[in-house]
């Protein structure tokens, strides 16, 4: 029974249904390589703009090295709306596993199957028994305290979103921070969850929380600059902008920490490899099965399922951080201390692949219609093409010529034309591709930030003429510290009447 379930897998793979999607279970049918594979890898990601050449993988061999971990988690509820004896029936449940590939046949049973993944994977380095985080989570004061003073956010149904419980191999119930969710969910305004979408949200700025954070701490040897360099600096580039944080005193950097940017609560990540002088918005992973580049910047391209697979190891489990001659961790810090088994993360991404772009709740009226004439009657469609709203190319950032006869970007899709946005997440960071994609517009209305670093808050904020000017106050993302700035580039629109843009952002908030 087992050879044959393992098989129909294969089959499906074999068909085309799963878009070659390798598994540990075709694996042992004999069929697809391991998902983490020197060959999958090798053209995956993009050559950065600086060095001309991808960053380093960790290696197939060291990857599948690191033991696997594979235990259910589930969800956290405000104290006031545990279910009675809640967390007794999961630690008399024991450690159960988070996917059992033995079981599923069908497609449809690996998305669902796909969909606990998602919901339910977890950081392992953040899991915690001590006694004050799971006070903190048992007392329902307490927990109301930091909701009312930082950023935790609760669902109709109860629920914390950004955390769960996970009950160990030793049967020790433990907090744990949420994995692939906590980034790519987003509560609405009716206290639903929309799966997939960017998050609005964020981790409480608790002591419980900030035990929590330590323990999965990048290269703890360093000290608290050399850890921040670690983490984002480029020493490739010229006058790096993140060598200060070398030097700074702990104190210094907790200030620089501290220092409000202007973002809502969770929107923005400054991720392993990416940077706090230059930040990211949240991606949003509905419909991305149409997209062929991932990250603001196409760092890696997305050829199917599997390198969604991939990008989740990469950012949870496995990162970059060898760039040429430039290794930016100790050796120490180098190894993968778990893994999740390959066909956990298969069947997460076919479930992402199964995620439509949320149907807008804004009417297709009068006015979207002629929002729509002057959409097209503009040009906007050229890069912005129906029915996904992108044409899935790559624009050049001013400052960067692509490299010619290039056989390591002979494959990238580049625009001729350039927008002349902001270059610095594209030519001053480790994710500087030089390129920024050209983004899908489907699902504009619940995004709630535009630019690639989140620069507004609302499309009328972005078809503003003023955002050009160096005084400008952006409603969203400024930088630490920053009071005002510019937002350059995509002037398409600013010269509108007012009536048009209005009917334009109709229109551009029904897709």
């Amino acid at each position: 029974m087992l050879q044959s379930k393992i098989f129909t897998f294969a089959s499906l793979i074999s068909i085309g249904i799963i878009q070659n999607a390798p598994s540990a279970a075709a694996s042992r049918a004999g069929g697809a390589s391991r998902l983490w594979n020197a060959s999958a890898l090798k053209d995956w990601a993009t050559p950065l703009a600086g060095l001309k050449l991808a960053p380093s993988f960790v290696s197939e061999s060291d990857y599948y090295a690191a033991p696997v971990d594979n235990l259910r988690t589930y969800p956290v509820y405000h104290p006031d709306r545990e279910p009675r004896g809640y967390r007794e029936s999961l630690i008399k449940l024991g450690a159960l596993p988070l996917i059992e590939p033995d079981k599923l046949i069908s497609k449809a049973d690996w998305i669902a199957a796909g969909k606990r993944v998602f919901e339910a994977l977890d950081t392992p380095g953040s899991r915690t028994n001590d006694p004050s985080v799971i006070a903190h989570f048992t007392d329902a004061k307490t927990v109301d305290k930091y909701r009312d003073v930082s950023h935790d956010v609760m669902s109709a149904d109860g629920v914390l979103l950004d955390y769960r419980w996970v009950v160990d191999r030793d049967r020790s119930l433990k907090l744990s921070f949420s994995s692939c969710a906590g980034c790519h969910s987003r509560l609405m305004p009716d206290g639903s969850v929309l799966a997939g979408a960017p998050s609005n949200y964020d981790l409480s700025d608790s002591p419980a929380v900030n035990l929590m954070l330590k323990q999965i701490r990048v290269a703890p040897k360093l000290n608290k600059g050399g850890r921040f360099y670690a983490e984002f600096g480029v020493p490739w580039v010229a006058g790096d902008a993140h060598l200060k944080f070398k030097t700074m005193t702990d104190a210094e950097l907790d200030n620089f920490n501290s220092q409000d940017d202007g973002a809502p609560p969770g929107t923005m990540f400054a991720r392993f490899n990416g940077s706090p002088l230059f930040e990211t918005r949240m991606a949003d992973l509905r419909g991305v099965r149409d997209r062929k580049y991932l990250d603001a910047t196409a760092t890696h391209a997305n050829r199917g399922p599997e390198d969604i697979a991939r990008y989740g190891i990469l950012v949870e489990y496995a990162d970059e951080a060898v760039f040429g001659n430039y290794q930016m961790l100790p050796g120490d810090a180098m190894k993968v201390p778990v893994r999740p088994p390959d066909e956990a993360m298969v069947a997460m991404a076919m479930y992402i692949y199964s995620l439509d772009p949320a149907p807008s709740p804004h009417p297709f009226d009068e006015n979207a219609k002629r929002g729509k004439e002057i959409f097209e009657s503009k040009g906007c469609h050229k890069c912005h093409a129906p029915p996904i709203y992108t044409n899935n190319k790559l624009v050049a950032v001013d400052g960067f010529e692509p490299p010619a006869d290039d056989a390591a970007t002979a494959g990238l899709n580049i625009s001729e034309r350039r927008v002349h946005t902001d270059a610095g997440l594209a030519l001053q960071t480790r994710k500087g591709t030089g390129y920024y994609k050209i983004p899908s517009l489907r699902g504009l209305w619940y995004r709630g930030l535009y630019g690639h670093s989140g620069f507004v808050t609302s499309l009328e904020d972005w078809f503003d003429r003023r955002r050009l000017q160096n005084d400008y106050v952006p409603s969203g993302w400024r930088g630490p510290g920053v009071k005002s700035r510019a937002v350059p580039g995509h002037e398409f629109g600013l010269d509108l009447s007012a009536e048009d843009k209005k009917a334009l952002i109709s229109f551009l908030m029904t897709l």
